[in-house]
């Protein structure tokens, strides 16, 4: 049940990235459209007074609506500019955010309940009414990862018959049960988090590859045009080097954050754990040689 809920969540995060990549897609489209349907007429040879004046009206609020728009209109016009490498860049921004967004709930909200609160729990529940408390507490917890190492090895105590197996024995038994546990929640802890830092670098890939793309189509094609038309080819190759170049740096940057972040974040948990995990066993291992002496005692 609990890995169907982190499944949802990832196919959630990974159906809105997709849905954010096409809507960001078509709106850039119906801008792109707009503005090769806008291309300015071809100037008359003997304009009139009156028109020369609506001209330079019109022209005057077309600058002030350039200044005015806003950072989102900015971003799409840049997107637009960078042509075909913006997509994939786009699509490995959606990836890093969706992955960054599920290891972000995994670590601070599935798995990341701090250790020693759990540990204290399980123990004040022991000292109160006994190995049954215990283990009933430590299963309420055994969603998160220390709740599961000190169920699993109050469990192995509680069905197991101390009077016919040796301490040192009963002990191997428990640290075995303790560690399987724990590698099972590092593995799932770890998950998917290298990801976020390939995608990152492949980000910054696919701009670098824009850009040569670009450069080869500036340099290749600028030959077989006229003096006249060589600035704007030039022009326009080289805003498609400088846009992709530029907004693969971007998604590279913010994915490197969030990995450190992530990863920051899971070792750190997977070291609390490492050092309750010692304690419980610890504790546990108490436990099994108190009985143990109560048992020869009797």
């Amino acid at each position: 049940m609990h890995g169907l809920k982190r499944t949802l969540i990832l196919s959630l995060v990974v159906f809105m990235s997709a849905g954010s990549y096409f809507y960001f897609f078509t709106k850039v489209y119906k801008v792109a459209y707009a503005q090769e349907a806008t291309q300015p007429a071809p100037e008359q040879a003997t304009p009139e007074a009156g028109t020369v004046e609506q001209a330079g009206a019109g022209e005057g609020e077309e600058a002030k609506a350039k200044e005015e728009k806003g950072i989102i209109g900015k971003l799409i016009e840049a997107y637009v500019v960078g042509d075909w490498p913006m997509h994939f860049i786009l699509l490995m921004l959606l990836v890093i955010i969706g992955l960054s967004i599920e290891r972000f709930i995994a670590v601070y909200v599935t798995y990341g309940r701090k250790p020693r609160e759990i540990f204290l729990k399980v123990k004040d529940a022991f000292e109160e009414g006994g190995l049954q408390r215990a283990l009933e507490v430590a299963e309420s917890l055994s969603k998160f990862p220390l709740g599961s190492i000190l169920y699993s090895a109050l469990k192995v105590i509680k069905e197991t018959n101390t009077s016919s197996i040796s301490e040192e024995k009963l002990k191997e038994l428990v640290n075995s049960v303790a560690e399987e546990e724990y590698l099972k929640f590092t593995s799932k802890i770890q998950a998917r988090i290298p990801l976020i830092h390939i995608f990152a670098n492949t980000a910054v890939l696919l701009g670098l590859l824009g850009a040569v793309i670009g450069l080869i189509e500036a340099f290749g094609g600028v030959g077989a045009l006229d003096p006249a038309q060589r600035q704007i080819y030039l022009s326009k190759s080289i805003a498609i080097v400088m846009h992709s170049t530029a907004f693969g740096l971007i998604t590279a940057i913010l994915g490197v954050v969030l990995f450190a972040i992530v990863s920051s974040r899971a070792n750190g948990l997977i070291s609390d754990i490492e050092e309750y995990s010692v304690r419980a066993v610890n504790w546990v291992s108490l436990m099994v040689s108190a009985e143990s002496t109560k048992g020869k005692t009797k």
